[in-house]
């Protein structure tokens, strides 16, 4: 093999591995990875289908709000869906939504707030700029006047 076909062939390979990784580099939410605590453990377990209990990892508390991060159950969802959850009182909130490098994802909002799941690459000086609080590097919080 010629010198400058080696290199070639090496360098279309040293891309398909970097595009791969693209896709599957890892988890975009490192929390995930994590061992589950105890801290982890939602204290609500209803009403949770779709979602798999075993993923979920504590975030923040907020004004008597508990956020957490989960994976929906295998095969319910897209393998980059990752699920935001807010308990509080008796209840338990919850959206789900791709979870992409760089991009917010699952967003919640009611009356006093505006709460966004992060992936561990985004701009946090963007986000400030646009009125939000991170609670978490994982969760960033906006009051609802502020928008």
């Amino acid at each position: 093999m010629r010198p400058t076909t080696r290199v070639r062939l090496l360098s279309a390979c040293a891309g398909a591995v970097l595009g791969l990784s693209g896709c599957t580099g890892g988890p975009v939410i490192d929390v995930l990875e994590q061992d589950q605590t105890d801290q982890d453990v939602l204290t609500i377990r209803t009403d949770l289908d779709g979602i798999d209990l075993a993923t979920t990892r504590f975030l923040a508390e907020q004004d008597g709000v508990e956020y957490f991060a989960a994976r929906p159950t295998a095969g319910s969802a897209t393998e980059d869906t990752v699920c935001l959850l807010a308990e509080e009182g008796i209840g338990v909130g919850l959206e789900c939504t791709p979870l992409a490098p760089g991009s917010a994802g699952a967003v919640m909002r009611d009356s006093r707030a505006t709460v966004v799941l992060l992936p561990d690459d985004i701009d946090r000086n963007a986000l400030a700029d646009d009125g939000f609080e991170l609670l978490h590097p994982n969760l960033a919080i906006r009051p609802a006047d502020a928008g």
